[in-house]
């Protein structure tokens, strides 16, 4: 669904526990995952693949036991973003 999409930015709204990712889709559009009730947020930024801003796969929403949601973006160097929060909602393609 996201692959090929370009990372644009990830906004961390620490006092709201909010987090928008900003993201360029197959159509050259601005479109936005914002996850709510943020409980974990992962992102590396190794590239051990060499340097990308471009999504490989994503992984999720899965729901945990504890009832919150796991989202993954994978990216292509290789580096990926891990997310728990208590609601996210993905960007239309």
């Amino acid at each position: 669904m996201m692959h090929d999409w370009t990372l644009l930015t990830l906004i961390v709204d620490w006092a709201n526990g909010t987090i928008t990712i900003a993201f360029r889709n197959c159509q050259s559009q601005e479109v936005f995952l914002i996850a709510e009730g943020l409980i974990d947020l992962r992102v590396p930024k190794r590239e051990e693949w060499g340097g990308s801003v471009s999504v490989n796969e994503v992984d999720g929403p899965k729901v945990l036991q504890n009832g919150s949601l796991y989202f993954s973006i994978e990216m292509q160097s290789g580096d990926k973003i891990e997310m728990e929060a208590r609601s996210i909602s993905l960007p239309d393609g």
